[in-house]
């Protein structure tokens, strides 16, 4: 019997991002794919693999010269598509909260008080949800230009 790692999960083996799509199931390909796109199409954004640990293990990271830490992080787990952004209370208040659904604004309730972690994290499993996602990010990438 021959053991075949996903490249999703095998961290000594760096994953190409076309490898990390085909471990997905084809039900959330299009999800994948219509993210991706987005964030690659973002002006001065910079896509790359890393290595996350053994929960979200090898992730699409995006990152803008405007901030230390990543714009955002598309997590290709072939269980749960997910999509995580790190929040600072600023950028919060800024969003219309009363107009954004549900779905989004628990990710937004994960990175603020009593939780200790300033990581949004959303499911994508449904097509509203990445056009939510991606506006989302388009609006963080805005407030970060604001704040230079």
């Amino acid at each position: 019997m021959v053991y075949e790692q996903l490249p999703w999960k095998d961290r000594f083996t760096e994953p190409t991002p076309q490898q990390l799509r085909r471990s997905l199931p084809e039900s959330i390909l299009d999800f994948f794919d219509r993210t991706r796109r987005h964030l690659r199409r973002l002006d001065g954004v910079d896509e790359t693999v890393a290595w996350y640990g053994h929960c979200w293990c090898w992730s699409i990271e995006y990152r803008t010269d405007r901030s230390g830490e990543p714009l955002a992080v598309l997590i290709p787990s072939p269980h749960d598509l997910q999509l995580a952004m790190p929040l600072d209370r600023s950028f919060i208040t800024t969003l219309p909260m009363k107009r954004m659904k549900r779905a989004i604004r628990d990710g937004l309730d994960l990175a603020q008080e009593p939780f200790d972690t300033r990581w949004g994290v959303w499911s994508i499993q449904q097509d509203s949800v990445v056009e939510d996602l991606t506006d989302l990010v388009d609006r963080k990438l805005k407030h970060l230009a604001e704040a230079c």
